[in-house]
């Protein structure tokens, strides 16, 4: 829905205003570098139209226990991402600079296959864990997800 004041609140955070991503795009999203524990609840109106107090919970502040930083891996075998798992999350994504995205299971450990991690002195790992939930009283395809990324760089690849 598009022109829509849509607001999140959170214990620590507070309130936050999203901003649709454009004009007539109907996503909404806000950013920050910081992550609050707790829930969120969503809060979407437009004229007459509102939907009111969803909540979804919070996924948790993760960390990538590996590889670490400035780690030095081969490019001919596989490699294994692994991060601790503070709450169960609906999924996990992860990419590289030369792999993915790939979306999977929050379990704690993915393995890139041999291949596909090349030879290079500046590989990123950018893993994002999410909950999401479908909106009942919004418009059909409405969500609101809840998403954090950790990255780990530099990484060496040889």
């Amino acid at each position: 829905m598009s022109g829509a004041t849509i607001t999140i609140a959170n214990p620590t955070f507070g309130l936050v205003t999203l901003l649709e991503t454009g004009t007539g795009s109907g996503d909404y999203q806000a950013t920050r570098n910081s992550f609050p524990a707790g829930d969120f609840a969503l809060n979407v109106v437009r004229g007459a139209d509102n939907v009111r107090d969803v909540v979804l919970g919070g996924p948790g502040v993760h960390a990538i226990t590996g590889p670490a930083i400035n780690a030095t891996v081969s490019n001919v075998q596989p490699l294994a991402v692994t991060w601790t798992v503070p709450s169960q999350v609906k999924s996990a994504e992860l990419e590289t600079r030369d792999f993915g995205p790939v979306v999977m299971p929050d379990n704690g450990v993915f393995q890139i296959p041999a291949g596909s991690n090349p030879a290079r002195t500046d590989q990123r790992i950018r893993l994002y864990r999410f909950n999401e939930l479908d909106i009942a009283a919004g418009l059909l395809g409405s969500r609101m997800r809840v998403k954090i990324r950790q990255t780990v760089e530099p990484i060496i690849v040889q």
